[in-house]
């Protein structure tokens, strides 16, 4: 017989002590509020006055034509993007692994 075959014979159902999951009982170390208004973010309308309202794809340097963005958060144009990625999956800008990107709809 083999040796896991024998411990099969002597199998005993686990006990569940302390926490079930990983993340029970850890608390987060910031909130983020997304209700806040654009007063109360006056780099975020900084920012977008400096290009006039307009984000700029920071592969081309022209306005998102159907922007996209990577899971580590940056925007780029769609064809910027799907052309970078075919080269090497990172992040054109923090070079972090990149296997997917999601659509953006404004």
């Amino acid at each position: 017989m083999f040796p896991s075959w024998l411990s099969l014979l002597h199998w005993k159902p686990l006990k569940m002590e302390g926490l079930r999951r990983a993340g029970d009982g850890i608390m987060p170390l910031d909130t983020i509020d997304l209700t806040t208004t654009d007063e109360e973010r006056p780099v975020v309308r900084l920012l977008s006055d400096s290009n006039n309202g307009y984000y700029l794809c920071p592969i081309c340097k022209s306005l998102l034509d159907q922007p996209v963005t990577t899971t580590c958060g940056h925007i780029f144009c769609k064809e910027c993007l799907t052309t970078a990625l075919d080269q090497l999956h990172y992040c054109p800008l923090c070079n972090m692994f990149v296997l997917d990107f999601f659509r953006i709809y404004f």
